[in-house]
């Protein structure tokens, strides 16, 4: 048996900046997911007016190719909500997403990366494949609980091309690998710490175009 190498992005919110995103994973054949607030579509932040969200009738078209995921509904802190606010929460993101984009949502990032043993049996009950935290783990491993995966980095972290670098080089003899970056494309303009687009565009220069790897969506690498 061959063993493979799946690479994917996932950014969350669903900002108006994905549209740049995107523009730059199409130049260089990347694909990836986006994680969004169906509670929260074409608003625009009341912390940080710079953030406006996508609205409803543009997401077939801004994703269209790319994966939908969910978010939370208003992007929620499950810490702080009941077993029954969670599952609604869940459940309605999940549910107004899919009628938007026009197939079921199977997967999901986590809200400020607050997992709960809640959220996950609400994810369970939805049949969501996969999970993401935030934050990384620099690992290349397929997790044993696929619904509660540490990504291997954000795409802003300092140590990005060093593990691009041994991704790259890497041979998987014993199992598959999997290197999935996140992050928020709002960081290409600010932030807690900005990545702006020639940054962006080395990273993903560095990473493409490897025909030992395959690039995915994050629904498509978890169903490998």
């Amino acid at each position: 048996m061959k063993y493979k190498k799946y690479f994917t992005l996932s950014y969350d919110d669903g900002v108006e900046h994905d549209k740049r995103i995107i523009t730059l994973m199409k130049k260089y054949g990347l694909k990836g997911t986006f994680n969004l607030n169906a509670g929260l579509l074409g608003k625009r932040s009341k912390l940080n007016k710079r953030i406006a969200r996508i609205p409803a009738d543009e997401l077939k078209q801004v994703y269209e190719s790319f994966e939908v995921a969910s978010h939370g509904y208003k992007h929620e802190m499950y810490k702080y909500l009941s077993n029954k606010k969670t599952q609604e929460t869940i459940s309605k993101d999940i549910q107004v997403l899919s009628d938007i984009i026009g197939y079921r949502v199977s997967g999901h990032a986590y809200p400020y990366a607050m997992y709960t043993k809640k959220a996950e049996e609400a994810l369970r009950k939805e049949n969501v494949v996969y999970a993401r935290h935030a934050l990384g783990k620099g690992s290349f491993k397929f997790p044993e609980n696929t619904l509660k995966y540490m990504p291997t980095c954000w795409i802003n972290t300092k140590e990005v091309f060093r593990l691009i670098d041994e991704f790259v080089q890497a041979k998987p003899e014993q199992e598959d690998m999997l290197f999935m970056m996140w992050g928020h494309s709002y960081e290409l303009e600010f932030g807690v710490r900005k990545c702006p687009e020639d940054q962006v565009e080395r990273i993903f220069e560095k990473i493409s175009g490897h025909k030992d790897i395959v690039y995915c969506t994050n629904r498509e690498a978890f169903s490998c």
